[in-house]
């Protein structure tokens, strides 16, 4: 093996010597410096982009809240028209309901009038149909020959012993 004869160990030293110098400088000045501003690209790239994603985060959070301010707006405002209709509502129903009661009332008056009219009417019949209902029978059963006056006069005695 050639790398482990001492002979030639002075001239492997200087030829690794050299080899590594030129190794060293071409990495040095060549190729580290360009991966390092690769890596410093890419640094600021990923920089730029948490800045931008951070202020994207603060544009959406702006948005969120303006969009929750509008819903809140919303539902106020639906809230109010609500209520608003509702009471609009009640007041028609009221002012129905009123219109209604006081025809109710009228035709109830209107109604306890005929009835009390159709009962003086009867009454009236009753007590004509039943002075001569007494004046017939006073006449066949006991033949006396009762005037009407007479048979109305005793028709308000017997009502008021009743009463």
């Amino acid at each position: 093996m050639p790398q482990i004869e001492v002979s030639t160990f002075a001239s492997q030293i200087f030829w690794l010597i050299i080899c590594f110098a030129t190794l060293y400088y071409l990495l040095s000045r060549k190729a580290l410096p360009r991966v390092a501003e690769i890596l410093e690209a890419r640094q600021d790239r990923i920089a730029a982009d948490l800045d931008e994603a951070q202020r994207m985060r603060v544009a959406a959070e702006a948005a969120l809240a303006e969009y929750e301010a509008a819903v809140a707006k919303a539902q106020a405002e639906a809230q109010a028209l609500l209520g608003e209709s509702q009471a609009r509502l009640q007041v028609e129903a009221a002012r129905r309901q009123a219109e209604l009661d006081a025809s109710l009332a009228k035709q109830i008056a209107t109604a306890e009038a005929q009835i009390a009219e159709a009962r003086q009417a009867a009454l009236k019949e009753l007590r004509s149909s039943t002075v001569g209902v007494a004046q017939a029978a006073a006449e066949q059963l006991a033949g006396l020959k009762v005037t009407k006056k007479a048979a109305e006069a005793a028709l308000r005695d017997v009502l008021a012993e009743a009463a």
